[in-house]
């Protein structure tokens, strides 16, 4: 298996092209018309740029061999829970240990930003996935968003401490 090297805050425009790809390609099981609808309405590429540069939405990249194989689009974490949009990766690169490396890479920096669990909904094609790495099923979700079946999945990191969560806000307040 080849070395995946993951980095956060990555090139907006490999993120892009990327993310179109995938969803272009049917990994997310959505229908054209959906899939036109998200990325022209939902998620238009100027949005997605704007929410990334406020710091609203983080961007990991993974590459293999200096080419991107792979990304997580993540929210800002709020109250400790930190929430994953989309995870992707090119299908020439899946099955490498893209995916993973990119959860990985994701928990090791949330646990650094103070967040105490992991949320994200997925699809019925990767329940295993996210089972095998440690998540946990919270819900289900039927005929939900653009008519499939979504499923809440979270892990935990460590017990909830509002010192911890809350640290940026504490430290401003106390000046």
């Amino acid at each position: 298996m080849k070395k995946v090297k993951v980095e956060k805050g990555g090139k907006f425009e490999v993120f892009y092209k990327l993310w179109r790809k995938t969803l272009e390609g049917g990994l997310f099981l959505y229908s054209e018309d959906s899939v036109r609808f998200i990325i022209e309405d939902e998620l238009p590429k100027e949005f997605l740029r704007a929410e990334i540069g406020k710091g609203n939405k983080y961007v990991f990249l993974a590459y293999i061999d200096n080419k991107p194989a792979g990304y997580l689009l993540t929210n800002k974490a709020k109250g400790g829970i930190a929430f994953g949009h989309w995870l992707g990766v090119d299908t020439k690169f899946q099955r490498q240990g893209t995916a993973s490396a990119l959860l990985s890479f994701w928990e090791k920096d949330a646990l650094r930003e103070g967040v105490h669990k992991l949320q994200l909904w997925t699809t019925k094609n990767n329940i295993f996935f996210y089972k095998n790495r440690g998540f946990t099923k919270g819900g289900n979700f039927p005929d939900s968003w653009f008519g499939q079946d979504h499923f809440l999945f979270y892990k935990t990191l460590r017990k909830s401490d509002e010192k911890i969560f809350l640290r940026d806000f504490l430290k401003k307040r106390r000046g």
